[in-house]
């Protein structure tokens, strides 16, 4: 467990942003006298914006000044969590752009997709952590690097986003929902690893030869201390299952599965419905053996069956599923080519390539009179 992976010196970081955005202000510059019609960048501006927010918390002014930074600055910690985010979200931006080419969607219009797509699965992840976690401040709402996602609620939100993405551009859905599914899954496994680093999402207490500790102070340990006795001088909580490993390799064996359904698909869908039935039983199975309380637990009316937030949403994820898969497959018999999305003329981003590829008509005659 690492939940900090490394501190920055704050001071240094400022002084870096500062640099740094001087010099893409220079770049720009350069390149506009040999071409003057290039944009400028925007990147300098975010990069004085992060420089301004961190003399804001570190000094407390929103004025950079001599005083404020001759003043202590503590360090900023690189969460383990929020990197593990991070590279998940980057490597899904490379197999989605290539899969995307693949498909015949055109990569301006993927990257688009795939960008508001990210933001809003990192926005309803949190919010359904927020919503099924009581007692939680509002201020802790936005401090993503610090844990407290639910995966199916970055799921709801990305597919959201991404329908409303295809919508716009007059790409179908299911076409790009078989580039998404392969990098969702592959995301999943990254950022479990953050888990296993940063200490959530532990599982149940357990014998198994494949058991783990997790150190003093952790989620587990203070869990185990609360509810198992564990005694306060303990370094170690009780063995657990390592169900952040158990995520990861399900979404390696999943991004397997769908790459290689990819290869042997039939109809558009397939491959996000090996995604939503596969998940939906194997995090449900999962749920089994955890036992972190920020997950959401409710009782069944009339019964003493427990499910989580997750358990609940990968039961009604599976239903619709067979449904969905009903419905295609009913379509498919009746036209199996018109169902091959990927085999029609490629999507830039609004409308069809064919129009723009397709022959003139010929010009009207007029009538002699």
């Amino acid at each position: 467990m690492r939940p900090i992976l490394v501190n920055i010196p704050a001071k240094l970081l400022f002084i870096a942003a500062l640099v740094l955005a001087v010099a893409g202000v220079v770049r720009d510059l350069i390149r506009r006298r040999r071409d003057p019609t290039l944009p400028l960048s925007s990147t300098p501006l975010y990069l004085l914006i992060g420089a301004e927010i961190l003399v804001r918390i570190k000094t407390g002014s929103l004025i950079p000044s001599l005083a404020g930074f001759q003043q202590i600055w503590t360090p900023v910690p690189i969460y383990s969590y929020g990197v593990m985010l991070g590279t998940s979200l980057m490597v899904g931006w490379l197999l989605a752009m290539r899969l995307a080419k693949q498909d015949g969607i055109g990569q301006e219009a993927a990257a688009a997709i795939y960008m508001w797509s990210a933001i809003w699965s990192i926005i309803g992840s949190r919010l359904l952590w927020f919503i099924t976690t009581p007692g939680v401040p509002l201020s802790e709402l936005i401090l993503i690097n610090r844990g407290g996602l639910v995966a199916y609620g970055g799921m709801i939100g990305g597919f959201l986003a991404s329908w409303y993405g295809c919508w716009r551009r007059k790409i179908p859905l299911l076409r790009w929902a078989d580039v998404a599914a392969p990098a969702v899954v592959l995301g999943t496994a990254i950022t479990r690893v953050g888990c296993l680093l940063f200490g959530c999402d532990f599982g149940a207490r357990s014998d198994l030869p494949w058991a783990i500790r997790f150190p003093h102070g952790s989620p587990a340990w203070e869990h185990h201390v609360q509810l198992y006795g564990l005694e306060k001088t303990a370094p170690w909580s009780y063995p657990v299952h390592p169900t952040q490993i158990y995520e990861s390799l399900v979404g390696l064996l999943l991004f397997g599965l769908l790459m290689l359904l990819r290869r042997y698909r039939r109809f558009s869908g397939q491959v996000f419905l090996g995604w939503v039935l596969g998940y939906g039983v194997l995090r449900s199975l999962i749920e089994t053996v955890r036992d972190d309380d920020d997950r959401g637990l409710y009782t069944l009316p009339f019964t003493h069956v427990v499910l989580s937030t997750s358990q609940i949403i990968g039961v009604v994820s599976v239903v619709l599923g067979l449904v969905l898969l009903a419905w295609l497959l009913r379509r498919y018999r009746r036209d199996p080519a018109a169902l091959r999305l990927w085999q029609q003329p490629a999507v830039a981003g609004g409308a069809p390539e064919e129009a723009a590829t397709s022959s003139p008509r010929a010009p009207k005659r007029r009538k002699r009179r």
